[in-house]
């Protein structure tokens, strides 16, 4: 099958949730058919992953578009009915690309990654398209609209409003919809009223090893790894790094708070202390993970599932997390994760996991047991051909206008 694939950022390297999924989605597609990429590009340095992407693509199509120019485009849709993150990721030299490659290629389907990316192919209905939402992104920004203050809490409930029915045109008019969890479907078709197909995300087993004997740091070590200037992951290290740790620190002061991801902002950079370090970009983030005790995860803004957790269980470590931070993902206690919203009693998780090291182990060996068990690629790659199976053999939706 000749399949166009169509991605809002390029999906390499893959550091990060969303170029996690896309690529490795792509190298398990490229298994048995022929993928066609076309992906926007927001970094001149990331034009050098074209040929990475080559080695598992037949052909890559990339278009520029800087972050001022994004900004540009956003503002200019507010006027109208578009939703921001369509105006931001649509130009005319990639639809030109994607229309040219329609045509050369004999495309048999089309999948998309992310609703912004569906207005390439909106006008494609006598093509099968399948649509991986991932998460309900509309959500997402009116999350973020009770987090911040005006003016951006108004653009972003604005966005989450116009998102919400661009979600439900493309849910009405593609074959397929995918999300990454089943809390994410329930919620999908609560607020567009289609069904949605659950694709869980998966885990390199290989890369994220078990923690070998002797490799946790003394005095002990807790972490967190995450894109350090994205919004929910800024907004849990301010929460955990004020609220939290200084409970932590009153009963074992000798405990540090390793912060690691590349771009941390101000208010990121402004939490490190003699305890608290935060590393900025790292070549890898395996070190860190094997030197710590206990990874958090005290997200009070978030959305499907979060990777950095599914990492951290994969090399054996505990995870202590907010509940927005196992919303997608369904392990219990007995699968190496606590959940606590309340500061002290977080902290209180925490400290009983440093504090007795035979509990600490069997809870990270349930950790690992349970991301082998639940979140392989090659299960997500199966279930993938299936899906694309069936749903290659769906009747065309009725055709719905977008209000």
């Amino acid at each position: 099958m000749n399949i166009l694939y169509l991605c809002h950022r390029i999906p390499f390297p893959p550091n990060k949730g969303d170029k996690i999924r896309s690529f490795n989605q792509i190298r398990l597609l490229a298994r048995n058919h022929n993928v066609h990429l076309a992906c926007m590009i927001d970094d001149p340095e990331d034009r050098q992953y074209v040929a990475e992407l080559e080695k598992y693509c037949a052909s890559v199509d990339v278009a520029f578009r800087g972050s001022a120019s994004q900004k540009l485009h956003a503002l200019g849709s507010l006027p109208g009915k578009r939703p921001l993150s369509v105006a931001i990721f649509h130009c005319s030299e990639l639809q030109k690309k994607v229309d040219q490659r329609l045509e050369s290629a004999s495309i048999d389907a089309v999948f998309v990654f992310s609703s912004a990316m569906a207005e390439y192919v909106m006008h494609r209905d006598d093509l099968p398209r399948l649509m991986d939402f991932v998460d309900v992104d509309s959500e997402k920004f009116r999350a973020y609209a009770s987090h911040q203050r005006f003016p951006m809490s108004w653009i972003y409930r604005i966005e989450a409003d116009r998102l919400r029915r661009y979600e439900q045109h493309v849910s009405e008019t593609f074959q397929a919809s995918l999300l990454v969890s089943e809390s994410e479907a329930r919620l999908f078709k609560e607020r567009t009223g289609t069904p949605g197909d659950v694709l869980p995300n998966g885990v390199d087993l290989e890369y994220y090893s078990p923690i070998r004997p002797g490799t946790r740091s003394d005095p002990p070590a807790l972490v967190f790894t995450a894109v350090m200037d994205y919004l929910p992951n800024v907004d849990a290290m301010k929460f955990f790094c004020r609220e939290i740790f200084p409970h932590i620190q009153a009963e074992m002061p000798e405990t540090k708070m390793f912060i690691v991801g590349r771009n941390p902002t101000k208010e990121v950079e402004a939490l490190a202390t003699d305890q608290v370090v935060v590393t900025g970009s790292v070549p890898d983030v395996r070190p860190y993970l094997e030197q710590a005790w206990v990874a958090v995860a005290p997200f009070k803004i978030a959305r499907g599932v979060q990777n950095k957790v599914l990492e951290a269980m994969a090399v054996g470590l505990p995870v202590v997390g907010t509940s927005l931070a196992f919303q997608g993902i369904p392990a219990r206690e007995q699968d190496g994760v606590r959940c606590a919203d309340k500061p002290e009693r977080f902290a209180q998780e925490v400290l009983e996991l440093l504090k007795d090291r035979a509990l600490l182990d069997r809870e990270g060996q349930s950790a690992r047991a349970y991301v082998e068990n639940k979140h392989g690629w090659d299960e997500h790659g199966a279930q993938l051909e299936r899906l694309l199976d069936e749903f290659s053999r769906r009747p065309e939706p009725a055709l719905t206008p977008v209000s």
